[in-house]
């Protein structure tokens, strides 16, 4: 550390991010370090939390692409009524976004938890998990209505 201002590894080890990520989202203009004569990147504690709240989108499956048009779009603007206008229609797409994926999240975990209670009624059963060695199993009674079991079903069921 120099001054406040931290090495790249610094920062990569403080972020549990790879040097190369942060040199990447340099290339695609997201943070912009302080460069010593010698070129060594320096980053002060507001570029790390700049990096933060990109790794945190990135990480939540945001591409670059959209990390960027969030970054650029209050630079952009010509007026802050410009920019609150843009910014919030961003961040509402965004939220929406969550949203649907919070909810499609949900249904997964529910049918998570119905093919659990289903193949958990196999308990003592001493019969081969299959059509043919388990032909009145109950998992083979809810393919139909419990879709992820077709994925631990016998494919030629």
């Amino acid at each position: 550390m120099t001054s406040g201002l931290y090495k790249i590894g610094d920062v990569a080890d403080m972020l549990d991010t790879s040097v190369r990520t942060l040199r990447y989202y340099e290339e695609e203009g997201l943070v912009t370090p302080v460069r010593t004569e010698g070129g060594t990147r320096l980053y002060s504690i507001g570029h790390i939390d700049r990096l933060r709240a990109i790794l945190n989108l990135v990480k939540s499956g945001y591409s670059i692409d959209a990390v960027n048009l969030v970054a650029k779009l209050r630079e952009n603007s010509q007026t802050g009524d410009e920019s609150q206008e843009v910014v919030s229609a961003q961040l509402d797409r965004i939220l929406n976004d969550i949203d649907s994926r919070i909810n499609d999240l949900k249904k997964l975990a529910a049918e998570i938890e119905a093919a659990r209670g289903t193949v958990q009624q196999c308990a003592g059963c001493h019969n081969h998990p299959s059509t043919h060695g388990c032909p009145n199993c109950p998992v083979r009674s809810h393919l139909r209505d419990i879709e992820l079991l077709n994925l631990v079903w016998d494919q030629n069921g």
